[in-house]
């Protein structure tokens, strides 16, 4: 109890720091506090923790993605890219030199062949033979053996014309059909197929085969400009590849090796220690932004007075952190049905009975997508989130009693029910699915219960704690069981019901000129609460007997009436009403003059000393539309039950009402509400209407009715 005193202290005197400072000061300093917090909150996931692993290693820890994400497996990406530029196909063109060149060096050979032949000829020396066959092989560049030359040096003339022919026909046939680089083999061994089938000797074929694999070439030169231009049309064409981890789902179990595919995943995730995802971080920030900048200029611009009260707009960012910090807490179990448990629509209850209907809506939207952004930006979230919140929002524009806020759950759990059931039938029916169904389904209704134990815990907490009264609360100050309203019935009678009939003549103008109608009630009933102190000093409750005023001077008599409003004032707190309610207690008289007794002390001073000063409440005067109706409605009211005049006559009452609601004006004392002169008129004929119908006249009933209805009363 003693933690609760002074976290309560503590509090309060935060707001009455916040509510001293400038304003424009104060919304920034809270503004910039609560950006950053809900920075904080969104960007928590994206800041690396402890761990380090490494490929090989063993996991100490069970490792679960706490987020959905899907990213580009590089590695594997590149794999395929890489075999793609490989097989893609390269690039040749016929180099027609290398044919001329091959059929040129096959002349050569047998040009020389035949020197040989004519510088030997008649001779039968091997040696010089052998020594004139290495010198031509080494100015010729001939790649033949010494004895294939030998073999076609002896051949004859016409044999060694028809090798020749045969050996070039054959080449020709080859090198028409295009050699690349990796076929020479093939190629070699599809010519020696050939020469095998001609009808030459053996030596000779040999020599041919020789020849033909000394001097064949690819004729394919490779385009490496063109071939690289494929390989990366190869590569562009290759799809990166994508990988989406679920939240929830396992990527190293405790005691598993660490592969480097996990590493890739942790890394992604940015849990692996060391790499912090800055884009997103960057980006959650903008959006955070750009919606608290969007909202805040549309509350400046549209909702003014909402803007100008600098402890409901850090309610509002209180009541978005408390969902935020919720949302997180939610987010770290890591079940993706767990997100429709988001009690986003509390906020929007709460705001609505707290701050106002326009204001919650407003909310709602910008919560709603920020929510999402905590669940990896699903849109399912968002939209339940948003539903929820205006169901919320719908069910508590018109409070009754505390239990409509259990009825407010209620709906947001029915309609959720549906809504996350429709969202599911979209997906493709599997039986996983339909558990996954009633998982979510269960939670939406899981969330209205939420929303309406949050809504009811804190509202109490919340208007205290911000000094802002809710419709609620209202409500239950005006049920006669009240108990300042119960020995207000009970020891100034007269009070209460002058009180209560106040309070219908607020009211009603309250609705008539858009006036909070309720608060106008309420404050009404306890706008006399300091008569209970002295309740025989009014006239409201002397009832024909004694009055002491009779006994006393007219200056303690003025310090008595004045009095009631300090004394209302300390009653209130004691009672723990309302500021608002306190507030109308203080202005109800303004700062009005109680003209009966300043005349009476005026009369018994002769000498004209009597200041008029002392005769007057202390104010303050009236600053809200509610305030000034208790007053002009309490004036009137006395003034009308005091008259002696015909009550039944509405045009006396209108006049009446119309001069002193002009002499008030006259007095300065509506200076500081915001009321118009058509609302003062309008003001006027509300209050004529409800004293017409209290003072009505009624008809009397003839005296034989009378009996026959007490006989037949009688005979029931």
């Amino acid at each position: 109890m003693l933690i609760f005193d002074k976290f309560k202290k503590w509090w309060k005197d935060i707001l009455k720091v916040n509510l001293n400072l400038e304003k424009k000061t104060g919304k920034l300093i809270w503004g910039i506090m609560f950006f950053i917090i809900l920075a904080l909150i969104l960007t928590i996931d994206f800041i690396p923790n402890q761990i380090n692993l490494q490929a090989g290693e063993v996991s100490k820890v069970d490792i679960m993605a706490p987020r959905t994400v899907t990213f580009i497996d590089q590695q594997k990406t590149d794999e395929l890219r890489k075999m793609a530029a490989e097989s893609a196909p390269r690039v040749y063109e016929e180099d027609t030199n290398v044919n001329n060149n091959i059929i040129e060096n096959i002349k050569t050979i047998f040009n020389t062949v035949n020197y040989i032949k004519g510088q030997n000829e008649g001779e039968q020396n091997n040696l010089n033979l052998e020594k004139l066959i290495i010198q031509l092989q080494k100015e010729k560049g001939i790649l033949l053996s010494s004895d294939i030359i030998k073999v076609l040096v002896q051949a004859s003339n016409e044999d060694l014309d028809k090798i020749q022919t045969e050996t070039i026909k054959i080449m020709d046939k080859q090198l028409e059909q295009h050699i690349l680089p990796g076929d020479v083999p093939k190629v070699q061994d599809t010519m020696e197929q050939e020469v095998q089938e001609l009808d030459f000797k053996k030596d000779y074929r040999q020599a041919i085969i020789q020849i033909l694999n000394t001097n064949i070439k690819p004729n394919m030169i490779l385009n490496e400009k063109e071939t690289i231009k494929k390989q990366k049309d190869a590569r562009n064409q290759v799809e990166p590849i994508k990988r989406t981890v679920r939240q929830g789902e396992m990527i190293v179990r405790k005691g598993d090796i660490v592969t480097a595919d996990d590493i890739i995943v942790l890394e992604a995730l940015g849990l692996q220690k060391g790499r912090i995802d800055y884009f997103s971080i960057i980006g959650i920030i903008l959006v955070i932004l750009i919606l608290i900048i969007t909202i805040a200029y549309y509350f400046r611009e549209y909702e003014e007075s909402f803007w100008q009260c600098n402890k409901k707009l850090l309610l509002l960012e209180l009541l978005v952190i408390l969902i935020f910090v919720l949302a997180k807490i939610i987010s770290i179990f890591q079940g993706s049905y767990l997100m429709y448990l988001v009690p986003v629509a509390a906020a929007s209850i709460l705001a609505t009975v707290l701050i106002g209907t326009d204001i919650a809506v407003i909310m709602t939207i910008g919560l709603s997508l920020l929510v999402a952004l905590i669940f990896n930006n699903s849109y399912n979230v968002a939209l339940a989130s948003f539903i929820g919140g205006l169901v919320g929002i719908f069910s508590v524009t018109r409070v009754s009693q505390r239990s409509d806020l259990v009825r407010a759950g209620f709906n947001v759990s029915g309609v959720l029910l549906v809504l996350i059931f429709a969202m599911n039938l979209l997906q493709p029916a599997t039986t996983s699915n339909w558990v996954n169904v009633l998982q979510t389904v269960g939670m939406g209704v899981l969330n209205g219960v939420l929303v309406a134990i949050l809504a009811n815990g804190l509202l109490p907490y919340l208007e205290n704690g911000f000094g802002l009264t809710s419709s609620v609360k209202l409500l239950e100050l005006s049920n006669p069981s009240q108990p300042l309203l119960k020995r207000l019935l009970v020891e100034a009678p007269g009070t209460y019901h002058h009180s209560v009939i106040v309070g219908n003549l607020a009211e009603t103008a309250a609705d008539n000129i858009g006036a909070d109608s309720l608060l106008a009630r309420v404050g009404a009933y306890y706008h006399d609460i300091g008569k209970l102190k002295r309740p025989y000093f009014f006239t409201d409750n002397q009832f024909g007997g004694d009055n002491p005023h009779d006994k006393i001077s007219a200056n303690l008599s003025s310090l008595i009436i004045k009095a009631h409003v300090k004394d209302g004032v300390e009653l209130a707190r004691e009672y723990k009403l309302p500021e608002d309610v306190i507030d109308i207690i203080k202005q109800h008289h303004g700062t009005n003059l109680i003209s009966y007794f300043f005349q009476q002390a005026q009369e018994d001073d002769p000498h004209g000393s009597v200041e008029e000063s002392e005769f007057r409440y202390d104010g303050p005067r009236p600053r809200s539309k509610e305030a000034v109706l208790i007053m002009m409605a309490d004036i009137v009211e006395a003034a009308v039950r005091s008259k002696n005049f015909d009550k039944n006559d509405r045009n006396r009452i209108e006049v009446l009402t119309r001069d002193l609601i002009r002499k008030k004006l006259i007095e300065n004392q509506l200076d500081e509400s915001d009321l118009t002169l058509k609302e003062l008129d309008v003001i006027t004929e509300s209050f004529v209407k409800v004293l017409t119908g209290i003072y009505h006249h009624r008809i009397e009933y003839p005296e034989n009715l009378i009996k026959e209805m007490k006989r037949a009363d009688k005979s029931d």
